[in-house]
């Protein structure tokens, strides 16, 4: 008699299609590719060294100077057969080490438990996940937020696009995403009309709808500031002003990822500064 083995390919196709829905699964390497360094080089190397962000296979390793980085790439193969039985996998095919910005004397994060603010965010990225993998997805989703709370507390700053803590600015995922063909034909469409805002997801998906926002607001950004001067320059003129504040609204529109947003006293921060003085004395009160 044939063994029944639908049941558990179907839960552990469900469970990846619901990790892939929200970014997880790819994120859950990574995380712990990152976590885990201390761990697996010890409290000196750790000291010295910082593992920044997991791309594809590769786990990217700041040293602090060339001639450390040169000797632990060296070095590399044995540290990433230790960091693969630490794992326990092979999601990590090489370390590449670069030498970053590490201050003299760093001390080495212990990763503790996650606050309770860190702890409502990861319940809330599985919100809609079925009851049977919600304790999986939970860890995932813990370790994702970990992380980012780790690279925080190194003095990471959030990417401009996707908003995790980074060294780049965007981080490198987003940047490549944001040479997409697609992401910047799609960039100018979505600064006109923010409603496209419902259809790219199936189009370029959550990371590339993303992109495409951050470039028409850097489009719309660019136009305004031009407008705003013209307006200045013209004294006030009428078609400059209407224009100016058409854009504006557009911007605050897309700044809030919604598909329409009334131009109001509470969004004028949301604007470039010299955008606000020329709009200010033309803008409503919030209702």
């Amino acid at each position: 008699m044939n063994r029944r083995t639908g049941t558990t390919h179907s839960m552990r196709g469900l469970l990846g299609e619901t990790l892939a829905k929200r970014g997880l699964k790819l994120g859950v390497g990574r995380a712990r590719s990152v976590l885990m360094w201390p761990q697996v080089v010890g409290p000196e190397l750790a000291r010295l060294t910082r593992a920044r962000n997991q791309h594809g296979g590769t786990l990217f390793v700041e040293a602090r100077d060339s001639a450390q980085a040169h000797h632990l790439t060296m070095q590399r193969h044995h540290v990433l057969a230790r960091l693969r039985i630490a794992m326990g996998d092979e999601s990590v095919s090489e370390l590449r080490f670069v030498v970053g910005t590490l201050p003299p004397d760093r001390a080495v994060v212990v990763q503790d438990a996650l606050p309770p603010p860190d702890r409502e965010r990861a319940q809330q990225l599985v919100h809609d996940v079925p009851d049977g993998l919600r304790d999986v997805a939970v860890r995932a989703a813990e370790a994702i937020t970990r992380a980012r709370r780790w690279r925080e507390q190194q003095g990471y700053s959030p990417c401009p696009v996707c908003g995790e803590a980074t060294a780049e600015q965007p981080c490198m995922a987003c940047n490549r995403t944001l040479q997409d063909p697609a992401v910047k034909r799609a960039a100018p469409q979505l600064a006109r009309d923010p409603r496209m805002l419902v259809s790219l997801p199936a189009l370029l998906g959550d990371s590339g709808t993303q992109a495409a926002r951050h470039l028409a607001l850097e489009l719309l950004r660019d136009q305004m500031e031009l407008l705003a001067l013209e307006c200045v320059r013209s004294g006030g003129e009428v078609f400059y002003r209407e224009y100016l504040g058409e854009q504006a609204r557009l911007f605050v529109a897309l700044s809030l990822e919604r598909t329409h947003a009334p131009l109001v006293r509470s969004h004028l921060k949301l604007l470039p500064e010299r955008v606000q003085q020329v709009l200010a004395g033309s803008v409503e009160q919030d209702a």
